[in-house]
């Protein structure tokens, strides 16, 4: 199943997937271990999918930045949040007591 979803997030990456598979991967299992793991929810949990995909691709998209809370460039500015702890955020609705 796990290569499905790997697939599902190379799709949605399109021309941002740079055939680095390994990383996407690694940064999908940590994404889920951090929602697992908050939520007391198994990592097969399909609930928890749409969050640990959202937050698998803002971090997939935010390497090599990593550290840096924003950034300015001309007359465009960015600010970045803390994508793990966002993923926290998120799931706190999905959490069970252990």
């Amino acid at each position: 199943m796990q290569t499905d979803i790997i697939d599902k997030l190379k799709n949605h990456l399109s021309v941002n997937f740079r055939g680095d598979e390994d990383v996407l991967e690694s940064i999908y299992e940590r994404m889920l271990f951090i929602a697992s793991d908050f939520t007391h929810r198994q990592t097969s949990d399909v609930k928890l999918f749409p969050y640990v995909e959202k937050a698998t691709i803002e971090t997939y998209l935010r390497r090599g930045k990593e550290g840096t809370t924003g950034y300015s460039e001309g007359s465009e500015s960015e600010s970045y949040i803390d994508i793990e702890e966002k993923l926290r955020k998120d799931v706190v609705s999905l959490r069970r007591l252990p």
